[in-house]
């Protein structure tokens, strides 16, 4: 896959391309993604936006996050995209006409087929509609495809949805959303190396503070250069050490891995065990992560 810069446009080659957030890229985002990869005659191109327009809008209190930019690329790499397409969302983007913004996509980014969800919204206020991109299709020169949403068990597939799970830690029942365990991609940062000193050394990944997860540790697998490890996952922001950022520290069952900083890895949440706790002291902590492991090994043996 490639990322699409400025420096890249006007693309040369034609492309079939879908616009959204793409949050989470759960099962309706994958339905999009197909049809993409089986028109042959164009690339298959997702547009997308940093932040999330959500984020940005703030619109609701509660706006969050179901995968960062980095798992987002990863998830699209992995799915066969041929280009990526990565819009600034800021004060200028949102002042773009509909018109203009159909136009960006039709003479720098060559689209020649556009598939959407059938309530997809776009430009200055969001004046922009499927009645509009039926409207300016023949004069821009480009074909509609338009999507229903996907149901399951009755429940529109949808990001909102899962959201709800994350906030309550039901990370075990989103495979039906994502076709996918759900999972986190970062880069390893140095600790502080406590969990060392108590004999329970930990890996750390510092993480995007919008993601939608609930405080506290998980069983899963971490996921280093195409192996699987089981592991205990600590999501939250550390009240017994400093309270301060938003960290994944994991914990590598029966293993001993040595990383080097900056290495990306994916850290695959299986089950919530516990809510995050503040503790009097780290002798407190120690025994608990001991519970933790304990719990942790139990749930993943039944996986």
């Amino acid at each position: 896959m490639i990322v699409i810069t400025e420096r890249d446009l006007p693309l040369k080659y034609s492309t079939v391309a879908t616009v959204g957030t793409f949050d989470g890229i759960h099962r309706a985002h994958q339905t999009i993604i197909q049809k993409l990869k089986k028109d042959r005659n164009f690339k298959s191109l997702i547009i997308t936006f940093e932040p999330s327009p959500k984020i940005y809008f703030k619109l609701k209190t509660k706006a969050c996050l179901i995968t960062d930019l980095e798992t987002k690329k990863y998830i699209l790499q992995n799915l066969g995209i041929d280009y990526l397409y990565i819009i600034d969302f800021n004060d200028d983007f949102i002042k773009i006409s509909p018109l203009e913004f159909l136009k960006f996509l039709t003479q720098k980014l060559n689209v020649k087929k556009l598939i959407v969800g059938y309530d997809w919204k776009f430009g200055y206020k969001q004046q922009g509609d499927i009645n509009f991109l039926k409207k300016y299709s023949k004069i821009l020169g480009y074909e509609l495809e338009i999507l229903e949403p996907i149901i399951e068990d009755k429940i529109r597939i949808s990001s909102t949805k899962i959201r709800e799970c994350l906030r309550e830690g039901k990370v075990d029942s989103l495979k039906k959303y994502l076709n996918r365990d759900y999972f986190l991609r970062g880069k390893v940062v140095k600790g502080n190396q406590i969990g060392r000193k108590m004999g329970v050394p930990t890996i750390n990944l510092v993480v995007d503070p919008d993601i939608c997860l609930k405080r506290g540790v998980y069983a899963g697998l971490t996921e280093i250069k195409d192996k699987m490890f089981k592991s205990v996952i600590n999501f939250g922001n550390r009240p017994t050490v400093d309270g301060v950022n938003e960290f994944v520290e994991i914990h590598i069952l029966d293993e001993i891995i040595n990383l080097k900083d900056e290495i990306f890895i994916n850290v695959i949440l299986k089950k919530f065990i516990r809510e995050e706790i503040r503790f009097n002291s780290l002798d407190e902590l120690k025994k608990q992560i001991k519970l933790d492991i304990i719990t942790a090994k139990k749930v993943l043996d039944l996986i």
